[in-house]
C-alpha cells in the first residue's frame, strides 16, 4: 500500500467532518504498517478502493470552518502506542480545550494499547479524545465498524460521537498476575473471557508470524483436541451482579469458556459472534471433543442460545472462583492465571471511551 496516498485520503475525509463543529481540531492518524491491511497486497488495494470511494462521495462536502492540526505516527514495536498515547495526553494537558481525535489505522493489539493508556487518563483529560477505530488488521472485531467504507463514512455524515464503556480485569491482589498487570488490573474494549477462547486467541498470538491470513478457525480445530489435556478442568464458580453489587445469578460447574463484553453483540475471533444479542455474557459448559465439533459451527454463526450448553445472560460485574491454571484474554491479548490469582473479577464500567459511532 502507499501509506502517504492512504494517510492523505484519510486527512481528506477529517477535513470535512462536523462532528467537532467549530473547534479547532487536534487530530492524529495512528498506523500500525504490519498490520494486514497494509501488509497484505489484495486486502491493502480493496482498503485503497473504499478510500477512494469514500473521498469520492465527501468531495462536494464543505470543508470544516475551525482549524486542524494534522499528524501521522506509525508505530514501530510492542508498547509504542501505550507511549503515544501518554506523549498525547501530556500535549492534550498544556492545551486547556483542545479537542482530540485520534484515528487509529491498526489491529485490535495496538488499538487496545493506546486505548488502554487513554482510559487511565482523569476524566477531563480523556474526555476531550475521541477514537476512531478503522479495520486495518486481522480480527478488527473492536474496530468502529467492519468494513472501512462503514467506518470512514461516519466522518462525513453518517456518524455521531458515543460513549462506550470499559470492562476491568481485575485478579487477587495476592497472586502474580496482580504484579503484571498495569495498577493491579487489565483493561478491555470489546470481550474478556476465561478458557478455551483464551487459549486460541494465545496460540494465535504465537503462531500467526508463521500461519498468513486469518488462522482462526484452523486453531480453533487444533485447540478443540488439546486445549483439556493442556488445561484439564476443573470445578469453577461463576457469580453475576448488577452495578449494585445485587447478586443476579450464580453457576457451579466444569465450563468450556466465560465470555464478557462491554455490552451485547460482540464479535471475536474475526467476527465470530460470541454475543449475538443483547446479553454481555456467555459461559459454556464443558462437553466431550465430539461435541464441541458439533457445536462449533453454530456457535461461530451466531446460533449459540441454540444449545443447552451455553447460557447468556446479562451483568455489570462477573466473579469467577477458580483453583488451577487458565488463561484469560482482553481483547486478543492472552494471561495466564494460576489458582493464586481467583478469585477473578471482571466488571463493566461506566462510559469511559468518546468513539465515532454509527449514527
Amino acid at each position: 500500500m502507499d501509506f502517504n496516498r492512504f494517510s492523505d485520503g484519510v486527512r481528506g475525509l477529517v477535513e470535512k467532518t462536523q462532528l467537532f463543529g467549530s473547534e479547532p481540531l487536534e487530530a492524529v492518524l495512528i498506523a500500525n504498517p504490519r498490520a494486514g491491511g497494509f501488509s497484505r497486497p489484495a486486502r491493502a488495494a480493496a482498503l485503497m478502493r473504499d478510500l477512494a470511494a469514500a473521498a469520492s462521495e465527501a468531495s462536494a462536502l464543505p470543508a470544516r470552518s475551525a482549524g486542524l492540526s494534522w499528524r501521522v505516527a506509525q508505530t514501530t514495536g510492542p508498547r509504542h502506542a501505550t507511549k503515544l498515547a501518554a506523549e498525547y495526553l501530556e500535549e492534550a494537558a498544556m492545551k486547556p480545550g483542545s479537542a482530540w481525535l485520534i484515528v487509529l489505522a491498526c489491529g485490535d493489539g495496538t488499538s487496545l494499547e493506546f486505548l488502554d493508556e487513554l482510559s487511565r487518563a482523569p476524566d477531563e483529560l480523556r474526555g476531550r479524545f475521541t477514537v476512531l477505530r478503522l479495520p486495518m488488521g486481522t480480527g478488527n472485531d473492536g474496530s468502529d465498524g467492519r468494513e472501512l467504507s462503514d467506518s470512514l463514512s461516519r466522518l462525513t455524515g453518517r456518524g455521531a460521537v458515543a460513549v462506550q464503556p470499559v470492562l476491568r480485569v481485575i485478579p487477587s491482589p495476592g497472586g502474580p498476575a496482580a504484579k503484571r498487570a498495569p495498577g493491579g488490573e487489565w483493561r478491555a474494549f470489546n470481550i474478556a473471557s476465561v478458557g478455551l477462547d483464551a487459549y486460541v486467541t494465545d496460540t494465535t498470538n504465537r503462531l500467526k508470524t508463521s500461519l498468513p491470513g486469518d488462522s482462526y478457525k484452523l486453531i480453533l480445530d487444533l485447540a478443540s483436541v488439546l486445549y483439556d489435556k493442556l488445561y484439564p478442568p476443573r470445578d469453577m464458580t461463576i457469580v453475576a451482579r448488577s452495578a449494585d453489587g445485587t447478586e443476579l445469578s450464580r453457576r457451579d460447574g466444569r465450563f468450556l469458556l466465560v465470555a464478557m463484553g462491554v455490552s451485547g453483540r460482540r464479535t471475536y475471533g474475526s467476527n465470530k459472534p460470541i454475543l449475538p444479542d443483547d446479553d454481555n455474557v456467555c459461559a459454556v459448559d464443558q462437553m466431550p471433543l465430539l461435541r464441541k465439533v458439533a457445536l462449533k459451527g453454530p456457535v461461530s454463526s451466531g446460533k449459540i442460545r441454540d444449545f443447552p450448553e451455553a447460557a447468556l445472560f446479562s451483568a455489570d460485574r462477573v466473579e469467577i472462583a477458580y483453583a488451577d491454571r487458565i488463561l484469560v484474554q482482553m481483547d486478543g491479548e492472552a494471561e495466564l492465571l494460576v489458582a493464586e490469582d481467583f478469585p477473578l473479577r471482571i466488571e463493566k464500567t461506566a462510559p469511559l471511551i468518546r468513539h465515532i459511532a454509527r449514527a
